[in-house]
């Protein structure tokens, strides 16, 4: 898994294929990679190739920022003409939005998700409750939850805030 900070930024698509190219010299790759990403970073050409070239199944963990809940800027943070060049390469992937309960949040990711299915891409949506800390991620989970389902979405917890707290992510 390539994760932490932005994995798909230029540097990090070289460093991925570098990263496979030493695992494959050791006769000790993978059955697969998945990428945790943004979904903000144009694919390189060479990347690109690479990816198709490789017997390999690769994932990509597409996680939008919302500017209702991160308050990044949605011409920023949402490209899903970006995100759909990714689909178009055969990967496999998700959609992944952190989001509280109030409804403006909702509003936004259901907008969003819209612009992802308008351009082809239809991988399952995951949700996790907002919440830095435990006590935060509890109170909201439940209604959080209830909402994902209620729409046929997946929900998972933000295991990093259980299992560090505030050490660690957001």
């Amino acid at each position: 898994c390539f994760t932490g900070g932005e994995p798909l930024m230029a540097t990090g698509q070289l460093a991925s294929m570098g990263i496979y190219k030493a695992l494959k010299k050791k006769n000790n790759l993978p059955k697969s990679m998945t990428f945790e990403t943004n979904g903000t970073q144009t694919l390189r050409e060479p990347f690109k190739q690479w990816i198709k070239d490789i017997p390999e199944e690769i994932f990509f963990s597409v996680s939008p920022k919302l500017f209702t809940v991160s308050g990044e800027k949605p011409e920023k943070a949402i490209k899903p003409e970006i995100v759909a060049e990714y689909h178009k390469l055969g990967a496999l992937g998700q959609l992944k939005f952190v989001v509280g309960h109030k409804q403006r949040e909702w509003d936004e990711m259901e907008s969003v998700i819209e612009q992802f299915r308008s351009l082809g891409v239809d991988w399952p949506v995951w949700v996790m409750p907002t919440g830095a800390r435990e006590e935060e991620q509890t109170a909201g989970a439940g209604k959080v939850a209830e909402k994902a389902f209620k729409r046929g979405y997946n929900v998972a917890a933000r295991v990093h805030v259980y299992l560090f707290g505030n050490a660690i992510g957001t």
